[in-house]
């Protein structure tokens, strides 16, 4: 009892320690600490550059498109409002039809399927759910049946040709390119001597320039030197000029676009591929998973990030295919492999008419956005569920 009096008494007479630290101070704005100010000033310089060579650029497109721009004269500029915008997609005499693109309309609508399943499963939420079934319902059911009349005509058709043919090359490239990438990773993610020269092999294309890329391609598909006429005088059979062909034009192009792009998914698939976990692979073994189950069960699951990375940057790259189609093409035959960036670039730096290039270009921007967030949305609900 005394002892414990005595310690009562002591922790009375000692006087209260001022709290050390951050509580010690008043009250008021927050303080970055010396060790986030340093991190802050490396982060500088690319924010600086970032903003001067991205934000900066998109901004001024934005209001270039508001104006009749000359390229030439920099000093008229003439401000019209929405008519580089009205030019893009109107026309005259422009009317609504219930059967115009129809098989591609009920494609479109049918798009309502997933969204609803994947509202039902949780993968997205009922906002979202909902936005992107009224977005597909204005788009494929109202929107794709606006076109001119009889007599009619649209302000400017070649735009609706680019935009076409970009879509088209995004629908054919984005699944064979990723797919290639994610088998080439599986056949290449083993331990032994050839799988590092295999692999780049495989990179190597990667890092040539698009020029080279097309002066190869172009030499391969001519149909009297390239390899397109030595295997056609093989078979006995009558060479194809590919890159004339409003048929074979574009497939021509999404083969040498995979030739050259696919080792950069390679890469990605094979990062993704070394952090699965082996023992994973080992517990299927033992429990007797073929290797069909393993790949459904582990390796899909596993990639979910990754195939997720690896389709937005596709998606987004092959909607800025240019160098490729202007150079082994030039958007012909007959505008079979025309495509959005060239028709930007040719009314722009051609015709001098910066204010409707940035008005498409912006057009352009937007509709990457949206397809990239859709993307993030179904695919990260995928990731979320394994």
């Amino acid at each position: 009892m005394a002892t414990l009096k005595q310690a009562k008494d002591t922790e009375q007479l000692t006087p209260p320690t001022a709290p050390s630290g951050r509580s010690s101070r008043r009250a008021g704005p927050e303080r970055f600490s010396p060790r986030e100010l340093g991190g802050l000033g490396f982060l500088l310089p690319f924010l600086a550059a970032y903003a001067l060579f991205m934000l900066y650029p998109v901004i001024q497109a934005a209001v270039m498109s508001f104006f009749d721009w000359d390229f030439l004269d920099t000093t008229r500029r003439e401000w019209i409002g929405l008519s580089n915008y009205r030019r893009m997609f109107w026309g005259t005499e422009m009317t609504w039809t219930a059967g115009r693109m129809l098989p591609l309309r009920l494609i479109g609508l049918a798009l309502l399927i997933p969204v609803v399943f994947a509202w039902r499963r949780g993968t997205v939420t009922r906002r979202a759910a909902i936005s992107l079934g009224v977005g597909i319902v204005v788009l494929f059911g109202a929107v794709l049946g606006i076109h001119p009349g009889p007599g009619g005509r649209w302000y400017d058709s070649q735009f609706w040709l680019s935009f076409g043919n970009t879509l088209l090359f995004v629908v054919m490239s984005t699944p064979v390119i990723v797919g290639v990438g994610l088998a080439l990773a599986l056949a290449v993610n083993r331990p032994s001597r050839i799988t590092g020269l295999l692999r780049a092999m495989f990179f190597a294309p990667y890092v040539l320039s698009v020029a080279v890329l097309t002066l190869i391609w172009a030499f391969m598909l001519n149909p009297s030197l390239g390899l397109v006429g030595v295997v056609g005088d093989w078979f006995g059979a009558e060479p194809i000029n590919v890159l004339n062909s409003t048929t074979w034009a574009m497939p021509a192009i999404v083969l040498a676009t995979m030739w050259w792009t696919v080792g950069f998914n390679l890469v990605l698939f094979l990062a993704g591929l070394q952090d699965i976990d082996r023992q994973q692979y080992e517990a299927a073994s033992i429990d007797g998973a073929g290797p069909w189950q393993t790949f459904r069960h582990i390796t899909i699951p596993g990639l979910r990030p990754t195939i997720r990375l690896v389709v937005v940057l596709q998606v987004i790259y092959s909607f800025q295919i240019f160098g490729q189609v202007f150079i082994m093409t030039r958007g012909g035959p007959d505008g079979a492999t025309r495509v959005l960036i060239q028709h930007v670039f040719e009314r722009g730096f051609r015709d001098f008419q910066l204010g409707y290039a940035s008005a498409m270009s912006i057009f352009l921007f937007f509709v990457i956005i949206v397809v990239s967030v859709i993307q993030f949305l179904f695919l990260r609900g995928g990731e979320s569920e394994a």
